[in-house]
């Protein structure tokens, strides 16, 4: 169901969004199941290095390097480590993680009036003292054409069966070159690291998520029949009809009898 009626007698549509009101929404409609990766807990940590970059460069008249560095940009996280995982002597299901944390980046630069890209990597060294990261009970095995069923970028995963997941903010300040072109800069990250494992949650819902409405397209020469929304509206149903619990007929029975 994607709509209901509000004591005033007007429809509202319910659709995913923001929910400025959530007492203005009636009691889900139905129960499922889930399967997700599941944050079991999250750090926030910040790392900063400085980085050392030899330039191809030329001089000027004083000897001074031509080039000019302009900013860098596009941090992509490429590869996460797990060096070591210990865990707690208190707290049981809580690690000490150290974790190696490999990024790319683009640094921009000019030499005169030309520009140009240079494409570089930097690695972090992060230690979480403390984060609760529970060993995974049920292994997940995927028949699956594709390695990308789970998103692996900025991930791990360990022996256990848990994921550590790598988020990052990273900027680049204190920028300098020196006389033998040399191109030295800090970089500062913000990590938020996440112990993640893919369980079953059951969840209440709405039933499944409405079609969106179809875009108006300007009308093409081909297919004029398939073309025409009064003989070939957008189909309404994309997706399987919903099992039905059998404690709610019951209940609903019980209900009739009364």
């Amino acid at each position: 169901m994607t709509k209901f009626e509000h004591e005033n007698g007007h429809h509202f549509k319910i659709e995913a969004g923001q929910i400025l009101n959530p007492d203005c929404f009636p009691p889900p409609n139905e129960l499922v199941c889930i399967q997700v990766p599941k944050v079991f807990d999250q750090v926030a940590v910040r790392d900063c290095i400085t980085k050392c970059i030899p330039l191809k460069h030329h001089h000027d008249e004083c000897g001074c390097s031509s080039i000019t560095f302009e900013g860098a940009s596009d941090f992509d996280i490429v590869e996460v480590k797990v060096i070591s995982k210990t865990d707690s002597l208190t707290r049981p299901g809580f690690k000490r993680i150290k974790l190696f944390v490999k990024v790319k980046f683009t640094i921009h630069l000019a030499d005169d009036d030309k520009q140009f890209e240079k494409e570089e990597e930097a690695t972090f060294n992060l230690t979480i003292n403390e984060i609760y990261c529970p060993s995974c009970i049920a292994q997940v095995g995927i028949i699956r054409s594709t390695d990308n069923f789970w998103d692996k970028k900025g991930k791990t995963i360990d022996e256990d069966g848990t994921f550590i997941k790598v988020e990052a903010l990273i900027e680049a300040f204190n920028d300098a070159i020196n006389h033998h072109g040399v191109l030295t800069l800090d970089l500062g990250g913000f990590f938020i690291v996440k112990c993640e494992c893919v369980v079953q949650l059951l969840m209440p819902a709405y039933g499944y998520c409405p079609v969106p409405p179809e875009q108006l397209n300007p009308a093409t020469q081909n297919c004029t029949s398939f073309n025409d929304r009064t003989k070939t509206p957008f189909p309404t149903k994309f997706f399987p009809d919903q099992k039905w619990n059998p404690l709610d007929k019951h209940h609903h029975r019980e209900g009739a009898e009364e």
